[in-house]
C-alpha cells in the first residue's frame, strides 16, 4: 500500500515492516512520524529523524526523510498540515531548522512551504 503515498503509484510497494522491524524504528528516540488519519484511514505521514548538531548554538536539527500524501487525499492540504504539526513540535523542542532531501517532483511543494534551496547537493552511496 506505500506505493499510494509515493509520486507514482504504478510503483511496486516495498513491503510491509514486521512487527519486529516496526518495534525497533518506531522506538528509536531519534525517529519521528506523525500521521494524518481521516475516518480510520490513513491519509498521510511525515517521518523525521533527530540529528544531534556538534557545534555551538541549536542542539539539534531535523531531516525530514519521507512524507507522502495518498493519492486520492493530494492537493487538499495534508502535506501542508503535517508539516506545521512538525513545525509546532520543533518549536516545543527549540530546533530551528530542518532539511529535506527533496525529489526533484516536490522541491516546489516545500517552496511553497517556506523551504529555502540551501548550498550543495545531497548526494548518496549504496554499499552492495
Amino acid at each position: 500500500m506505500d506505493n499510494l503515498f509515493d509520486e507514482d503509484p504504478s510503483v511496486a510497494p516495498s513491503g510491509a515492516l514486521t512487527y519486529d522491524a516496526a518495534r525497533s524504528f518506531l522506538g528509536d528516540p531519534t525517529v519521528l512520524v506523525w500521521l494524518a488519519e481521516l475516518d480510520g484511514g490513513l491519509v498521510g505521514f511525515l517521518h523525521c529523524c533527530i540529528q544531534r548538531r556538534r557545534n555551538a548554538g541549536p542542539w539539534a536539527e531535523l531531516l525530514l526523510m519521507e512524507m507522502g500524501t495518498h493519492v486520492d487525499w493530494r492537493r487538499r492540504g495534508v502535506g501542508r498540515s503535517l508539516l506545521a504539526v512538525m513545525e509546532e513540535w520543533m518549536r516545543e523542542h527549540r530546533i530551528r531548522e530542518v532539511w529535506v532531501p527533496a525529489n526533484v517532483y516536490a522541491t516546489a511543494f516545500y517552496e511553497k512551504c517556506g523551504f529555502a534551496k540551501d548550498e550543495g547537493e545531497i548526494l548518496v552511496k549504496a554499499l552492495s
